[in-house]
């Protein structure tokens, strides 16, 4: 009998011990574990450009079938990883530069939220 509560209560020991650690483990990310990132596409009008600041305004559209178009102001920023771009001939990627970018031009654009700032990944001017 005295065997039987032994092993009971060494076994309710180890199950809180490793469920706490596994608990700890889901709430405290790793620094090694690879950050999921969550990627976003928008497809709108370049409004304001602020070329120090390396960020801009744009017009978000969205066209739900057979309703209004819904119009929503965004600010990007763009960093050293951002591709800017246009197709060229046989669709081939023809890289641009931050000046390129006009009020006007529309864009797609695939960003990601970092910080509470909205960072352009991908951005292509489209005709």
């Amino acid at each position: 009998m005295k065997k039987l509560l032994f092993i009971i209560a060494a076994l309710a020991v180890f199950g809180f011990v490793f469920g706490s650690l596994a608990a700890e483990q889901k709430t405290t990310p790793s620094k090694t574990a690879p950050v999921a990132e969550a990627w976003f596409a928008a497809v709108g009008v370049l409004q304001k450009i602020d070329a120090a600041a390396k960020t801009f305004e744009f017009k978000k559209i969205v066209q739900p079938k057979g309703k209004k178009a819904i119009e929503t102001m965004m600010t990007f920023a763009i960093d050293d990883k951002t591709m800017i771009f246009k197709l060229g001939e046989k669709n081939k990627k023809i890289k641009l530069s931050f000046t390129d970018l006009k009020a006007g031009q529309t864009l797609w654009i695939t960003y990601y939220v970092e910080g509470g700032k909205n960072i352009a990944k991908t951005i292509e001017i489209r005709p």
